[in-house]
This record gives C-alpha cells, sequence and structure tokens, in this order.
C-alpha cells in the first residue's frame, strides 16, 4: 500500500477549509457589488430635483440596504482574515449576514416581479440578474444559516425585518403597477360655440369660443391640441324617411357620424377646411377646477357656404408625467405618409426605473390630418392631398428601452396601428375630450341631382 506523506495529510486537511474560505469570499464580493450599486444608484435618485413618493421611498430602501450590504461583506472579510479558525473548522458568522441574505432575496424578488410586469425588450435580462440575485443569496442562507447562534432576541429582529421588508416591498410593487396607474389621470370638460359677430365687407364675422377645464381632482398637461372651422353646401333633396334612407346613416364604421346623417329635406355635400390650428400651448399644465377659455374670429365668404361647423379636440396626460421642459417636441412627417408626428422627451431620470423597466424616453405625438380611411389621400404627396374635416390629435408611449435614440419609423407607426397597451404611465387614464358646433349660414341654394 502506498505511504501518505505528511504534506499530503495536511494538505487534504486544509481543503475544506479552503473551500469554506473562497464560498465566503464569493459571498462577500457578491454582498460588496451589489451593495455598492445599490448605494450608487439609490443616492443618485434621491438627489433628482423633483423625486415622485415612490423614488423617494425606493431611494431610501436601496441605501439602507446597500449599507446593511457592506456591512456583510466586511463582516465576512473579517471572519476570514481575523478571526482565529480552531482546527480549521469555520466560526459562526455575524447575524448581520443572515440579514443580509433574506432582504436581497426579497430585493431580488422585488426585481424578478418588476422585471415580469415590464413591456421592455430587457425583461428576459432582468429577470435572469433577479434569478441570479436571489439565488445567491439562498446560498448564502445555506452556507450560514444553521451555524448562526439563534436566540429569541435574533429571531424576533430577523421575523421582523423579514416582515417589515416583505411590507415594503410588496407595498413598492403594488404602487408602481396598480396605484399610479389607476390614479394618474384626470378628466377635462370642453365646450364650443359658433356665432355670427356682423359683417365685414364680402366676408361674415364668425366668432368661436372654447371652454375647457380639468375637473377630475386631478391636474394634467395638454400634450396636443386641434381645432378646425369647415363649411359645407347644402342643396335641397327631399326624401322619405324608409328604412333603407336612415340606415344608411347608421350601419358601417361612421369616421365623421354628424356629417354622415339622414336630412329629410336637404343633403350636405363635402366640406371644405376654412381653418385650422391649435387653441392649448403644448404642455400647459391644467389644474383642477380652474376654467380657461379662447376666442377665436374667422372670416367666411358670404353665399358661398350655408352651414358651418367648428370643431375642437385635445389630448392631455396626467401633470406626473416628466415631460421635458428643455426640449420641445420634435415634429416631423414620414414619406408616403401624410400624418403629423412629434417626439417629446419625457426627462425620467431614476436609475432604477432604468436597470428594472426601462426608461419610457419619449411620448409620441401624432396629428391624424387625412382621414384614417382614406387610403388614397395616404398616398397624395403632401402638397396635394385634402385636410380631413375632422381633424385629431393622440398620443402613445412606447415600450419602456435602455436606447437612447428616437423610435423608428416602423415603430412609430406601429404603436399606433396597435390597441393601446396598458404601462406604468397609464395612457388609458388620459382626457382625450372633443366638442363641436354648428352655425347655419344661408338657405339651401339648389336642387341635388338624382340618378
Amino acid at each position: 500500500m502506498p505511504r501518505i506523506s505528511a504534506r499530503s495529510r495536511r494538505a487534504d486537511a486544509d481543503w475544506p477549509a479552503a473551500t469554506a474560505a473562497a464560498s465566503i469570499y464569493a459571498l462577500a464580493a457578491f454582498f460588496l457589488i451589489l451593495g455598492a450599486a445599490s448605494i450608487v444608484v439609490g443616492a443618485h435618485d434621491a438627489a433628482l430635483a423633483q423625486p415622485t413618493l415612490s423614488e423617494a421611498a425606493a431611494s431610501a430602501l436601496l441605501l439602507v440596504g446597500g449599507i446593511l450590504l457592506l456591512a456583510a461583506a466586511a463582516s465576512l472579510d473579517r471572519l476570514v482574515r481575523r478571526t482565529h479558525w480552531k482546527n480549521r473548522k469555520r466560526p459562526p458568522c455575524h447575524p448581520t449576514v443572515l440579514v443580509a441574505c433574506l432582504v436581497t432575496i426579497l430585493f431580488g424578488v422585488y426585481v424578478l416581479f418588476s422585471g415580469l410586469g415590464s413591456p421592455a425588450q430587457q425583461r428576459y435580462v432582468v429577470v435572469a440578474v433577479a434569478l441570479l440575485i436571489i439565488g445567491a443569496a439562498t446560498l448564502g442562507l445555506v452556507l450560514f444559516g444553521r451555524e448562526v447562534e439563534l436566540t429569541l432576541p435574533r429571531v424576533g429582529v430577523a421575523v421582523a425585518l423579514a416582515l417589515l421588508g416583505t411590507t415594503i416591498g410588496a407595498w413598492e410593487f403594488w404602487y408602481q403597477n396598480q396605484y399610479v396607474p389607476a390614479h394618474a389621470g384626470g378628466a377635462i370638460s370642453l365646450k364650443v360655440n359658433l356665432s355670427r359677430a356682423g359683417r365685414e365687407g364680402p366676408f361674415d364675422v364668425v366668432r368661436a369660443t372654447l371652454d375647457y377645464e380639468a375637473i377630475g381632482g386631478k391636474s394634467v398637461a395638454v400634450v396636443g391640441s386641434v381645432y378646425s372651422l369647415t363649411g359645407s353646401k347644402i342643396v335641397r333633396c327631399p326624401r322619405t324617411a324608409t328604412v333603407q334612407q336612415v340606415s344608411g346613416a347608421l350601419k358601417g364604421f361612421l369616421l365623421d357620424p354628424q356629417r354622415i346623417r339622414f336630412m329629410a329635406d336637404v343633403r350636405e355635400q363635402p366640406p371644405t377646411v376654412l381653418a385650422a390650428g391649435k387653441f392649448v400651448a403644448d404642455g400647459k399644465r391644467l389644474d383642477p377646477n380652474v376654467p380657461a377659455s379662447r376666442e377665436f374670429v374667422f372670416l367666411a365668404p358670404r353665399d358661398r357656404y350655408q352651414l358651418l361647423r367648428f370643431r375642437a379636440q385635445l389630448f392631455a396626460v396626467p401633470a406626473s408625467v416628466p415631460l421635458s421642459h428643455r426640449m420641445p417636441p420634435k415634429f416631423t412627417t414620414f414619406p408616403g405618409d401624410n400624418e403629423l408626428y412629434g417626439y417629446w422627451r419625457v426627462d425620467d431620470d431614476s436609475w432604477l426605473h432604468d436597470l428594472l423597466t426601462g426608461r419610457e424616453r419619449w411620448l409620441v405625438i401624432r396629428y391624424d390630418l387625412i382621414d384614417s380611411g382614406n387610403k388614397a389621400g395616404r398616398r397624395k404627396p403632401a402638397q396635394a392631398a385634402l385636410v380631413s374635416q375632422a381633424l385629431h390629435v393622440v398620443a402613445r408611449f412606447p415600450d419602456p428601452t435602455w436606447r437612447e435614440g428616437l423610435p423608428s419609423r416602423k415603430a412609430t407607426e406601429r404603436m399606433f396601428d396597435r390597441p393601446q397597451t396598458i404601462n406604468t404611465l397609464e395612457l388609458g387614464d388620459a382626457s382625450e375630450p372633443f366638442a363641436d358646433a354648428e352655425l347655419p349660414f344661408g338657405s339651401p341654394v339648389e336642387s341635388c341631382t338624382r340618378k
């Protein structure tokens, strides 16, 4: 039988101690990296100019958790380098390490649910990192859980910390995914009036007034508004109110139900857009129960139109959305597409949001200048395409991303073609009021031609 040397026996005896020391060093490095990152992210988010309640709570938790992890890493380092191991057996660690493992598991669970609930493309990376955090902390519990001297006060403190961490994590998750979307929006009341104010040479003076007010108990920010004044010719066209005649104004997908209607004695010809523009400054904050109004004066040719119609519509998002005041919206059009697109930067500077769910960096606005069903008009050059009499503005938030650049044309058009999705900045709570008024402007001039 081969003889085993004394050096070999000492090496075999040192092997468990070396393995344990390596595991402790690995866990200490994990705590050090995660703790330093938590402190840096928490300090950055705490230093934001106007942090939200969610951001303030999350930054405080990150700072406290980061300090705890650094203390646990220092305790593990001291356990390996400065504590005497009797008979090459590791002594029990400080209870701070056990608490750090529990807190890290709770943090990993929070990161996991945040990644699963995010529509961002990087959610798979976030989920993988969360599983890694949970796995490393669980191994720490397995390594030290049985050897910590448990006393009733220590058990009570550990249970209290676990319950506190679970409660705070659950509240943070619920706040970001339930409370904020459900309570962020507000409603707006919008009214218009159209009247004849007098004459000016060959023109009639028409006055239009708009009254709008936030009434939902929440402040909102207007990201787009539009009005249009149209003139229509009315011709005499007696018809009987038969089922076939009336059903023609009801069936199908009606883009303009105000114009597509049954009238027994007259018929409206396709209207002409006489004036169009915005009536609220982009980004204007509307506080609840604070009325505002605008007034416009138009000149319409006398005896050319028999019916004037004034329409107004705006799109507002919750005022809590941090729209940039440093960078105004950038508007552009795409070749072959006669709609107008605007990109408004969102100043969400939270690093925690960036890492976990990606940053919603842009609000994309679209002014529908052509009827959505008018494919021929969409293909015409911008100089030749006629503007719709029912102008419309809408906005969407792209999916969160880690990238800085503007959404591509394909991504921009796709977000308006698909049904609106629910995300952190819930646009389902956005206000999109519409109002209109009509003014008779003359008698019908001629009879319609029947086929």
